[in-house]
């Protein structure tokens, strides 16, 4: 099923509603450490039912024709956008595996910093929540490529065109968001 436009708006309104936070003060602090007067935490819209449907439609209909055999990212943000993919991947009789990127490898068990079930060598699309300087994403095409991963593109929930989509493409690396923070700063007015 190919999402509608209207799915579309519906995923914006869930996003603004329930991720969109302003604050004048600049009183949000983001992982690159920096303050923000405009805060999205995606998560409120990817762990819920309705909004993982729609992210999942969303992103496996901009990835279904590439050669893709594995989505995923920098654990926490992406886990459920990639499984809400790999689900509806499924739905669609096109099965992509998810996978996950921690941080820094486990110092016990099999002492992996990729899990999932991808193929060694599987061509991969990353997905993120949000992208701001870029340097989570950087961190996981890093670990993919020392893994043997090829990565044909990395997709974003939201760009908050603060350079990281710039610095995704400088490494080559096929770069698009569903949103932008302009969507939500047009729909706050």
């Amino acid at each position: 099923m190919r999402p509608t436009s209207s799915d579309r708006s519906r995923l914006l309104d869930l996003l603004f509603k329930r991720s969109y936070r302003f604050s004048e003060t600049k009183s949000f602090q983001l992982t690159s450490g920096k303050q923000t007067a405009y805060y999205i935490d995606c998560k409120k819209v990817s762990l819920d039912a309705e909004g993982a449907t729609l992210i999942g439609h969303d992103i496996f209909d901009r990835i279904k024709d590439l050669p893709v055999e594995g989505v995923g990212g920098m654990t926490l943000g992406a886990d459920p956008i990639a499984t809400a993919v790999s689900v509806i991947s499924y739905i669609n009789k096109r099965p992509i595996p998810a996978f996950i990127v921690r941080k820094e490898a486990k110092e016990h068990g099999s002492r992996q910093q990729i899990e999932g079930a991808i193929k060694p060598g599987a061509r991969v699309v990353v997905v993120e929540d949000v992208v701001t300087t870029g340097g989570s994403t950087l961190r996981t095409l890093e670990a993919l490529k020392t893994a043997g991963h090829p990565v044909l593109k990395v997709l974003a929930l939201v760009d908050r065109l603060e350079g990281g989509g710039d610095r995704i493409l400088q490494e080559g690396i096929a770069f698009e968001s569903l949103f932008t923070l302009e969507d939500f700063i047009q729909n706050r007015k």
